[in-house]
Formats: C-alpha cells, structure tokens, sequence
C-alpha cells in the first residue's frame, strides 16, 4: 500500500524539477508583463504540488515509519529551500536588470561619440580641454557613485530577502509541527474518551455483579436457616420430643412437685381433693388404658375422708407414673 503513495511522491517531484527548469528559462524573457504573469502562475503551480507532496507524506506518517519516509521528508525540506533559492536567483537577474534599464534610461553611461561630429568634438577637446576634462570626471565620478549605491542597496536587499525567506521557512517548519502536535493530541484525547467509557462500562458492571451478589446471599442465607430449621424440626419430632418430655416428668417427680400441689391443698377438704382427682384423672387417660383408669374410679369412691384419698391418690399417681413409663420405654 505504501509503495503506491511513494511512486505518486516521485511522480510530484519530477513534476516540480520541471516547473523549476521553465521558471529558469522564463527568467531570460525580455517582455516583463509576460514574464510577471507566467512566474506568478508557476509558482502558485508549485506551490500545490508541495503541497499534495505535504499530504501525502502526512497519510503515509502512520503507515510507514521507516527511513525511507524519513528521506522523503527530506526531499519535501529540500524542494521547499530550492524553490526559495530559485526565487531569489530570479529576483537578484531582475533586479541586475532593473539596474542595467536605469542606467541606459537616465544615461548614466558614456555614450559613444558620432563620427559626424569628431571634428567639432575635437576642436570642443582641444579649445576648451580644462573644461571638458573636469566635466568628464564629475559624470564618471557621479556615474561611479550611483552604480556603487544601487549595488549597496541591492546587496542589502537581497540579505534581508535571505533573512525573511529563512524565517518564513522556520514559521513554515513551526506551523507543521504544530499541527502535527494538535493531531496528536486529537489522538490522544479520543483515547481518553475510549478509556473513559471503558471505565463507565466496567463500574457498572461490577455494581451489578455486587447486587447480584448480595441478592444471592440472601437467598442463601434463607435457604441455609430454613435447611436447619427443617433438621431441627426432624430431629426434635423424631428423637428429642419422647426424652424430652421424660426428663421434664422426672424433673416434676424428683422436687416433688405434685406432692407440694397435693399438699398444699389438703386445707380446703373434700371440695380440693375432687378438683385434683379430676385433673389427675384427665392427665392420665391419655397415657393409660381404660382398665387403670376404672380402676383409679374405683378406689377414689371407696375412700371415705379426704386424709384417706390423698394417700390412695398419691399411690394411684405413683402406680400410674410407674406404667407410663414402662409404656413409654417399650415404644422406644
């Protein structure tokens, strides 16, 4: 691909060595409008070819970055001081001739004598030869003066046209560089712009990754407390309700809890005693079969004072307790 942008810049300086050439030989024209309208459009010409030289060493500068770009820059450098130097070689003949037209215009040579007039000349010479002779050296002396003038002017002209051409070729290197600089810095703010949005792009997906996340704690969280829950409900229904509540009777049977109820309620006579006897009776029947209980009946209604039913009940419970455990063992 690069190749094709080289051939093209070889092509644009052939066809800029060709226009130098006929600036060359439009500088020995002898017509000064002619020659002021043909320069003008020549060098207007060659100033877009450098210019189509210019862009295209600026596509090839992100493509190729080998010596052979770098020697194409030199030829760009290069053709830009020739065509500075061309100019003012020309300038320097047009103002020699500038020069040479002032000097036949004003006639400020010596002319030659007619040879109709040597004789009348000669007597001039020889009637009045002082006279002639000084007026002869004041016209040189002044002719020698302005000659010596306009090259004094025309060589401090021409070092100032230096001077100004090499700073207008430094102003032209300056304003390359800086646009090659704003170039780079376009470059460089859209990758910023890249990287910005990369970075939006990332926060929020890590912002998403966080709530889902958390969102899945949760959830596991609930799932792990409701597995446990779950277990301990097996386990309490399967293996700790029946020990549990063994533990709990053999707790109330060893402080004498229903001793202490039973007791405390010997006071209120017969009216207490069949409160309890009820209860007693409620409790049991659901662990006992319907034989102990009509047994219990039976020996309630034989008591005849309280004192007496208290201590048959007290055996009762104890009986009652007794088979209620054996029963309880024999399900486990």
């Amino acid at each position: 691909m690069s190749t094709v942008y080289y051939k093209k810049l070889d092509k644009l300086q052939f066809q800029i060595y060709d226009l130098f050439s006929s600036l060359l030989q439009l500088s020995e024209a002898e017509d000064e409008s002619v020659y002021k309208a043909s320069f003008d459009d020549t060098v207007q010409e060659i100033d877009s070819l450098l210019i189509a030289f210019k862009d295209l060493l600026r596509l090839l500068r992100p493509k190729d970055k080998s010596n052979k770009f770098d020697t194409y820059e030199l030829k760009f450098h290069s053709l830009k001081h020739k065509l500075r130097e061309l100019q003012v070689f020309i300038n320097d003949q047009q103002q020699d001739k500038l020069h040479e037209y002032r000097i036949k215009h004003f006639h400020l040579q010596d002319s030659p004598v007619d040879t109709i007039n040597n004789e009348f000349a000669r007597d001039q010479l020889f009637a009045d030869r002082s006279t002639k002779k000084t007026k002869k050296e004041m016209e040189a002396s002044i002719n020698q003066q302005i000659v010596s003038q306009n090259k004094q002017i025309t060589k401090s002209l021409q070092a100032s046209r230096q001077l100004l051409s090499a700073g207008i070729l430094q102003s032209e290197l300056n304003i390359d560089n800086i646009d090659q600089q704003t170039k780079d810095l376009y470059k460089l703010n859209e990758g910023f712009i890249q990287f910005n949005d990369l970075l939006n792009r990332s926060k929020k997906i890590v912002k998403f990754i966080e709530k889902q996340d958390k969102a899945d704690r949760q959830r596991i969280y609930l799932s792990m407390g409701f597995f446990i829950l779950c277990c301990s409900w097996v386990v309490y229904r399967r293996i700790l309700r029946r020990p549990l509540k063994i533990f709990l009777w053999s707790f109330f049977k060893i402080f004498n809890i229903f001793n202490w109820l039973l007791g405390g309620g010997r006071s209120k006579g017969l009216s207490a005693s069949d409160m309890i006897v009820s209860s007693v009776i409620a409790a049991t029947t659901e662990i006992v079969d319907y034989e102990a209980t009509k047994t219990l009946l039976d020996t309630l209604s034989n008591a005849v004072d309280s004192n007496t039913a208290i201590d048959t009940l007290a055996m009762v419970v104890e009986s009652l307790t007794t088979s209620s455990m054996e029963h309880i063992v024999d399900e486990l």
